[in-house]
């Protein structure tokens, strides 16, 4: 059920399901896919999930903190005070609404703390669980920036490469480097492999992810590892 479609009579008779929210981002992810490649992947992972569960699917918040590749065209930031204060304010509105189980599914990296910490905050005022997850740590796929496990995951979406990607080179470094070294990401922007790129592959990866956020919601948010 998508929240977006509901009045308001539908959505009263709705309250006290579990609340799944999307937090995507803006960025550059290479030649070869699009900007809102972390916006695209979470969403359809979460159509997805609505359609299997009784949840209620909110709108997506599609613009997020993004720092390391912001030399390159295309990186539109919120900073990430705005990000935890816009968090802060959309759950304290979904637990005005009675929603008290709030499952939350990460697509960008950044997201994650400012996310968190206006959640931690919250839990002194309100009765909740939330579970926030990063879908790339949902998966035995290991997940680059822009590679191809999401490159087959945006076809599986129904999206298009806007390119043909070529593999490059590109440098790892201990710890966090701040701000990052221009050769962190590959010169065209991203991490990883780009040969394995199928929508066959994208699906094998959903269905892997769905499996496990299915088995969430059922027992309540508290899956054991």
């Amino acid at each position: 059920m998508y929240a977006g479609n509901l009045s308001w009579e539908e959505f009263e008779k709705a309250k006290g399901k579990p609340a799944i929210l999307v937090f995507g981002a803006i960025e550059p992810h290479g030649k070869h896919l699009p900007l809102d490649t972390d916006s695209i992947i979470p969403w359809e992972i979460a159509k997805r999930l609505e359609k299997k569960s009784g949840a209620l699917l909110f709108p997506p918040l599609n613009y997020g903190y993004v720092y390391t590749l912001r030399k390159f065209p295309g990186a539109l930031s919120l900073t990430s005070r705005t990000l935890h204060t816009v968090a802060e304010e959309l759950f304290t509105e979904l637990f005005r609404e009675g929603f008290t189980r709030i499952l939350v599914i990460i697509g960008h990296g950044g997201n994650t703390g400012p996310v968190k910490s206006a959640l931690k905050e919250l839990s002194d005022d309100f009765e909740f669980r939330a579970a926030v997850v990063e879908w790339w740590k949902l998966t035995d796929a290991e997940a680059g920036h822009a590679d191809e496990v999401e490159s087959s995951l945006v076809l599986a979406a129904g999206h298009e490469l806007r390119s043909e990607p070529v593999q490059e080179e590109r440098k790892d470094y201990v710890g966090a480097i701040i701000p990052p070294p221009d050769d962190l990401f590959t010169p065209s922007g991203y991490i990883g492999k780009v040969s394995d790129i199928s929508k066959e592959r994208g699906e094998k990866i959903y269905s892997e992810i769905l499996e496990k956020l299915e088995k969430m919601l059922e027992k309540d948010l508290l899956l054991e590892e």
